[in-house]
């Protein structure tokens, strides 16, 4: 009797499909390991940025009035980010040459043909450099509560570049959920701002930090949707994104700070400020200042490593879906911090906030086709123009 004749052999289309769906089962569990890692580094990313923007510490000699003064060196944040990016390429590396050398696995199966100019990033990291140093600008021109609502723009700029310029096909519950979130980001800061009582920044001043913010979203949304087609169309690892971005960042960014020494202007301050001779940048009072509390550096270097965790994140998320659902991942960060912050007294409750919030959440859910589209298919009422559930897609992923 053959023992192995109660086994069911599959026909080639059914092992197909099989295998289809185990790795689909793989990619979903990515996407939610690299989403998860997205949303808890860009907090961790805002959390340690905000301690460290409250220690003092003594700065170079000669450089100021005061002993000690806080951290506020923006551009010196922006040339250690790209370092730790930049340590991502070296990572990659290691990756490729044991996969080659040790495991000896098809390279191009893991790592893609690699058929690329390393050029193609560099305009991603200008796009990057500009975005933050437009953006910090701004927030020194206008009140920080407006940047949330502002912060909206990216998602609408996003989502029409990506049509633009990638023909992208955008299902009606993707726009939907996109207002949603645009909505509910507006409500939250519609609350900040009835509850704000500084005065301090004229209306000029204002409106141009307005326009300098969502100028600053305008280039992020430019960035996010080249990087989308640069990691989809020539196949990129986005460890490998990460670190060209990185080196490309550091050594504009590391040439440009020489001359932001001896340029004797600075970005507008408040009475805090402490320089007596204007620096664009300081940056040897930077070094004296980390080199005077090791906290101070130890929170300087974690949130950079975070942020390579971040950006690794980012563009996972950006591969493997897009650059609108990166955006909106990414929008979940300020739920989180709000219920941080209330929780460590950071801030004021505001009637505002939970309406605005559950807004945003609810756009999510609508935008990532969560539980609305079951019920809307239980009660036959799903619209054709919205696409199938991942379940019916198994024909098509074995034609692919």
């Amino acid at each position: 009797m053959d023992v192995n004749s109660d086994k069911v052999e599959l026909t080639p289309r059914e092992y197909a499909q099989s295998t289809a769906k185990a790795w689909r089962r793989k990619a979903q569990i990515f996407k939610i390991y690299v989403s998860l890692l997205l949303v808890f580094t860009g907090t961790l990313n805002t959390l340690l940025a905000r301690w460290d923007n409250t220690v003092v510490a003594v700065g170079a000699k000669g450089t100021n009035p005061k002993p000690e003064h806080p951290f506020v060196h923006p551009y010196v944040r922006t040339l250690s980010m790209f370092a730790a990016e930049a340590s991502c390429l070296i990572v990659f590396k290691l990756l490729y040459y044991y996969h080659k050398k040790v495991k000896k696995t098809d390279l191009v199966t893991r790592f893609g043909k690699q058929d690329f100019s390393i050029f193609v990033f560099l305009f991603p990291a200008i796009c990057d450099m500009l975005a933050t140093s437009t953006l910090y600008i701004g927030l020194q021109l206008t009140y920080t509560s407006s940047y949330q609502v502002l912060q909206g723009a990216r998602l609408i700029f996003t989502a029409f570049l990506s049509v633009a310029f990638l023909g992208s096909k955008v299902p009606i519950y993707y726009w939907t959920g996109v207002i949603s979130v645009v909505i509910g980001l507006a409500v939250v800061s519609l609350g900040d701002m009835v509850s704000d009582d500084s005065n301090s920044a004229d209306f000029d001043s204002l409106i141009t930090g307005n326009i300098l913010i969502v100028a600053s979203q305008a280039i992020n949304s430019i960035q996010f949707v080249m990087e989308q087609k640069l990691l989809q169309g020539y196949n990129i690892p986005p460890l490998q994104a990460v670190g060209w971005e990185g080196v490309f960042g550091f050594c504009i960014l590391g040439v440009a700070v020489v001359p932001m020494y001896l340029i004797p202007w600075h970005l507008p301050a408040g009475p805090d400020f402490w320089q007596d001779h204007a620096r664009f940048e300081d940056i040897v009072d930077a070094v004296n200042q980390l080199l005077y509390i090791p906290s101070l550096a130890i929170a300087f270097v974690s949130v950079n490593i975070s942020i390579a965790f971040f950006n690794f994140a980012s563009l996972s998320v950006t591969k493997l879906e897009d650059a609108i659902t990166r955006t909106v991942i990414d929008s979940l960060r300020a739920v989180i911090l709000w219920i941080i912050g209330l929780a460590f007294k950071w801030q004021y409750f505001e009637y505002f906030q939970p309406v605005g919030y559950s807004i945003v959440v609810i756009g999510m859910c609508v935008f990532c086709n969560i539980i609305f589209s079951w019920v809307m298919k239980k009660l036959g009422i799903w619209p054709a123009c919205c696409g199938n559930s991942y379940d019916d897609d198994d024909d098509e992923l074995v034609q692919h």
